[in-house]
């Protein structure tokens, strides 16, 4: 699980693979926009996202292991 912040608030992903990916259960591909900007990083961190929306700027707040 990881929590990020970014201007429309908190929320919170399950990164998994493109197989698993259900964006209703926030369960994010590791091949999707984010899920490649946020890999690598670590808390305290801001990625940018550059996605169909637009370019987006979160900063990790949280990672945990998914159980």
């Amino acid at each position: 699980m990881v929590r990020v912040l970014d201007r429309e608030g908190e929320e919170e992903y399950t990164i998994v693979g493109s197989e698993e990916a259900d964006a209703w259960s926030r369960r994010i591909s590791m091949e999707s926009p984010l899920g490649m900007a946020l890999l690598g990083h670590a808390v305290g961190e801001q990625v940018k996202v550059r996605a169909p929306g637009g370019l987006r700027a979160v900063t990790i707040l949280g990672v945990a292991s998914a159980a």
